[in-house]
């Protein structure tokens, strides 16, 4: 019987002992879901840290603003196979939605739900595309829009880069969706002009501004025209001699208050085009302008120049343009800012003290400075604006600003003419985003560094371990 109550009392503790563990294990469980459950609700840029070096998954403040700035709700759909996700959108789309209670988004896996993207007219959208729907209103972001890819080397070196557009695209279709109305902006042709590349119009689109040609030998300038483009002219514009007169229609339009991007090449004479931009205090420099700074050169080619932006500003091109971002300008002709009654003009982008213009142009045989060679510093791109009619132009003394390749190593030229432009179309500047590398800066050891660091890791730290081990092993034999 003393056996059995032994047994029992055995019995009886195990069953405590494990009921115990059993309860502890239960709310450990239950402590861990819950903090699962909270750190989960925590938003995503207190909980996830970026540590790309080009910060692929942190808005920058500029969709932050945005997104902190809305006052519609902002539904985005991403189309994509449930675990196939790419892992940049999700955690941007994840940033959007914990900076604003008026974004939030969903997975569509278009296996699930194969009929849900064609209501939003996306049938054709590959997978990794994004719908953004704001009350009526929708656009979409085709997957292949979100990177950039420049082969340009690629037959050269085999390899090509990546760069990620998706932040740009997202707040650009944010702010289409939320700004009202389009505005919309011309570019001339039949004059030779050069079309603005389908980067230079991708990101005019982003900022809600609508682009078209516009041929000025068969139709006026339309009234809805926030922004006219002259690109590059290779002729000049017809004067009342004329059957056509163009430049009558540009001051028309300038006179009613219109807004003018231009750019030129000192290659190309356009006397009647000059003529309309002098009654803005604006003129061209004679020749082409050198640097004589090297910091202000590209790679010591003189004439491949890298201007400062100017320190302060009365016209907003350059609000939400990122100054730390450099800007090229080759083969630049310098832009003469004249005091002109009822005109308010200053430079935009302005060279170093130690740059010159050559007088002999295209025709130049040296870079050094010549006699006959103008002093520096020059303008290279202008603003001025007719304080009566609110008549604004901006003109660039370079016709390659807008290039495809170029913007690869340089995105500031783009972030520049897009400010540029928006800024003359009386929309926000604010949301200029560049791209972003995927891939880190490789770290570049000059020859000399390389042949130290090698010595010193072969030779020195080994021998330096090999006599700290003897001295360790001699002073132990001592004692």
């Amino acid at each position: 019987m003393k056996k059995f109550k032994t047994d029992s009392s055995i019995k009886g503790r195990i069953f405590r002992n494990g009921l115990y563990s059993t309860a502890i294990l239960g709310v450990v469980v239950v402590l861990a879901v819950l903090v699962n459950l909270l750190v989960n609700a925590i938003p995503a840029k207190y909980t996830q840290f970026d540590l790309s070096e080009a910060g692929l998954y942190t808005l920058s403040d500029q969709s932050v603003q945005l997104a902190q700035g809305l006052e519609q709700d902002v539904k985005i759909y991403y189309l994509c196979e449930t675990g196939n996700e790419d892992a940049i959108i999700t955690r941007l789309l994840d940033h959007y939605a914990a900076e604003s209670s008026h974004i939030t988004w969903e997975l569509k896996d278009p296996a699930v739900y194969p009929t849900f993207a064609a209501q939003y007219g996306a049938q054709d959208a590959s997978s990794g595309s994004l719908i953004l729907t704001c009350g009526d209103n929708s656009t979409v972001l085709d997957a292949a829009d979100l990177y950039d890819y420049d082969y340009s080397n690629y037959y050269t070196t085999g390899s090509y880069s990546v760069t990620f557009g998706g932040e740009s695209q997202i707040s650009g279709a944010i702010y289409r969706l939320t700004s009202g109305e389009a505005s919309h902006a011309y570019y001339t042709t039949n004059h030779g002009e050069q079309e603005p590349t389908s980067s230079l119009l991708k990101a005019l689109n982003a900022q809600n501004l609508e682009v078209e040609g516009l041929d000025l030998l068969t139709s006026e300038i339309p009234e809805d025209c926030d922004l006219l483009i002259i690109q590059n002219p290779a002729t000049d514009f017809a004067t009342g001699d004329s059957l056509v007169d163009e430049i009558s229609m540009l001051r028309n339009y300038l006179n009613n208050g219109g807004s003018l991007l231009l750019t030129t090449d000192a290659y190309y004479n356009t006397p009647e085009l000059d003529e309309l931009m002098a009654e803005f205090g604006l003129s061209r420099t004679g020749g082409l302008v050198v640097e004589g700074d090297t910091d202000h050169a590209l790679y010591n080619y003189a004439y491949y120049l890298l201007p400062d932006y100017t320190a302060t500003t009365e016209s907003d091109a350059l609000e939400g343009v990122d100054r730390s971002s450099h800007v090229l300008l080759q083969m630049a002709q310098g832009i003469t800012i004249t005091e002109t009654p009822g005109v308010t003009a200053e430079a935009l982008l302005t060279t170093s003290d130690k740059a010159y213009s050559k007088a002999a142009g295209y025709d130049m045989t040296t870079v050094e400075k010549e006699e006959g060679d103008a002093e520096g510093p020059f303008a290279l791109a202008a603003w001025a604006q007719n304080e009566d009619t609110g008549a604004q132009v901006i003109w660039i003394g370079c016709s390659n600003m807008d290039n495809e390749q170029l913007y690869q190593s340089i995105p500031g030229n783009l972030t520049f003419l897009q400010g540029c432009a928006v800024s003359l179309a009386g929309k926000s500047s604010s949301i200029l985003i560049d791209t972003k590398a995927l891939e880190a800066t490789p770290v570049t050891v000059p020859a000399s560094a390389a042949m130290t660091l090698a010595l010193i890791f072969v030779f020195v730290l080994p021998a330096a371990v090999l006599v700290a081990g003897v001295a360790v092993v001699l002073l132990r034999r001592r004692r």
